[in-house]
């Protein structure tokens, strides 16, 4: 049998995402406004950013092939999964992530 050369094709949809996600469209004006913030995440900006600093370290994700999401961005995406109860599929869409990679982020961070 011959091997199948696995393809490193990534959809445009997710491509888009360091100009058209969530993160980037979204969280600093969430960033501005404390009631919104709040809203979005289920809890203040001071407690995010203390979560944030205690977890930060074990967030980063080294990757040779490709940018790395930054632990902000990937506490976003599992507070709001935590938050809503939204499918991966759903947070595929509006973060701009594969489903397969939510699915890790959010795995690893809980």
């Amino acid at each position: 049998k011959k091997k199948q050369r696995r393809r490193l094709h990534v959809h445009p949809l997710i491509e888009q995402r360091a100009v058209a996600g969530e993160f980037v469209t979204l969280y600093g004006s969430l960033r501005a406004d404390e009631t919104k913030f709040f809203n979005y995440f289920r809890m203040s900006t001071r407690s995010f950013d203390e979560l944030l600093s205690k977890t930060k370290n074990k967030l980063v994700y080294c990757s040779l092939r490709r940018l790395p999401i930054p632990p902000i961005e990937r506490l976003m995406v599992t507070l709001r999964f935590l938050a809503t109860g939204r499918t991966f599929t759903d947070l595929h869409y509006s973060f701009r992530m594969g489903i397969a990679t939510i699915s890790k982020i959010v795995n690893e961070v809980c």
